[in-house]
């Protein structure tokens, strides 16, 4: 179930926070790595970026210990 207190980012801010381009964010979404919103437009919820990315790097919790939210204007 969507939380609407939960952040939620468009394709264009998970890829700066990921930091990967647009194309790969749609993949990963086709591919069921990432899961969305299917709404128009798609919306990808904070925690969903945050498996994604412990997924890859499990270490990288570190990267949001002391900051509740991803921000794109991190990269």
């Amino acid at each position: 179930m969507f939380d609407l207190n939960e952040p939620a980012y468009s394709v264009s801010e998970t890829a700066k926070i990921i930091g990967v381009d647009r194309s790969t964010i749609y993949r990963l979404i086709r591919d069921k790595q990432i899961e969305t919103t299917y709404d128009s437009p798609i919306k990808i919820k904070q925690n969903d970026i945050k498996i994604y990315i412990l997924t890859k790097a499990p270490k990288a919790s570190v990267l949001w210990a002391n900051n509740n939210q991803l921000q794109p204007s991190m990269m």
